[in-house]
């Protein structure tokens, strides 16, 4: 079994270090002046794990965020409990979504635990197919500055891709006003080839609009930024930075534009172009080799040394 791993550190402010931005016309390394044994296969297995783990945190923030407004107990918070759950679920195939059960804590409901269960498998509007169990421990009621939520996975597949791990999701912002996450988690991937990764690391998504429309994802327009530094089994280290921001639409399943800049040791090796803002499942790679479409979320083998 190959087995890759990946430290991430995604950070909210950071420096271009890789090349000049404004410069169209930027030199990029070639592979064999580099410690990474593949670089294409680098550069698709990162954009395949930040492709799902998109779906993965949305999923998490659309139930956190309603459930834990209310305390549960009582005829009349079922019936409610009931009805916010049905039209949440028009974000799913044929109206039918997971399981979701909510378990009160002492202080005034807090810390409540929220456990949402696709069990073999639930289709989601635009496509994808989530499966496995999702528990999530929220501190304080979260559209409040410093609500904390604890997320654990548990057989928990987006499509092809095994997610299992933790996740620790900072909310700051004011209801219907903004809306920001920071994120932080230790994570591991297991994809159908039975290529393993492991991550850890933290990230800031920032919702631009949608915050008026809590049951309707299709307006929501969500600003991803931040930058990762990479190490794999064999001790390579490489940095990605996201360039201004990535966009991704809640009507679509797949980032729709921003550019992701791969380097090692100051000098840039690949960048991923995801378009410009047209909803679609391809983005362009950029080697030393030339430009090369790509399919998201697809992910192939690394050649062996």
């Amino acid at each position: 079994m190959k087995k890759l791993l990946f430290i991430f550190f995604i950070g909210i402010s950071f420096t271009f270090t890789a090349c000049d931005k404004s410069d169209d016309n930027v030199k990029l390394i070639d592979e064999s002046d580099l410690n990474i044994t593949d670089v294409a296969s680098v550069v698709d297995t990162e954009v395949a794990i930040a492709n799902v783990m998109t779906e993965a945190d949305y999923e998490s923030d659309m139930f956190s965020l309603e459930e834990s407004t209310t305390k549960s107990g009582g005829y009349a918070y079922r019936l409610k409990n009931l009805a916010e759950l049905y039209k949440r679920w028009r974000c799913y195939k044929d109206d039918f979504g997971p399981e979701v059960t909510v378990e009160d804590g002492d202080n005034d409901g807090f810390p409540k635990t929220i456990t949402i269960d696709y069990g073999d498998g639930v289709t989601l509007r635009n496509g994808r197919v989530i499966s496995g169990i999702v528990t999530i421990v929220v501190s304080a009621p979260p559209r409040t500055d410093g609500a904390m939520r604890e997320i654990e996975y548990t057989n928990f597949m987006v499509d092809s891709i095994g997610i299992a791990g933790y996740k620790k999701v900072v909310f700051s912002g004011e209801s219907g006003v903004s809306r920001k996450f920071e994120h932080e988690y230790d994570l591991n991937f297991t994809f159908a080839d039975e290529t393993e990764v492991s991550c850890v690391g933290n990230k800031t998504k920032e919702w631009m609009e949608g915050l008026d429309t809590s049951y309707d994802r299709a307006d929501d327009k969500i600003h991803i930024t931040g930058q990762d530094v990479f190490v794999d089994s064999e001790d390579n280290e490489f940095k990605k930075e996201i360039e201004d921001h990535l966009l991704r639409l809640g009507a679509c399943k797949f980032i729709v534009s921003g550019v992701v800049i791969y380097s090692q040791n100051g000098d840039e090796f690949a960048r991923v172009d995801f378009g410009d803002g047209t909803c679609d499942d391809k983005a362009v790679k950029t080697t030393a080799d030339g430009e090369e479409e790509i399919t998201l979320g697809k992910h192939r083998h690394g050649k062996k040394k």
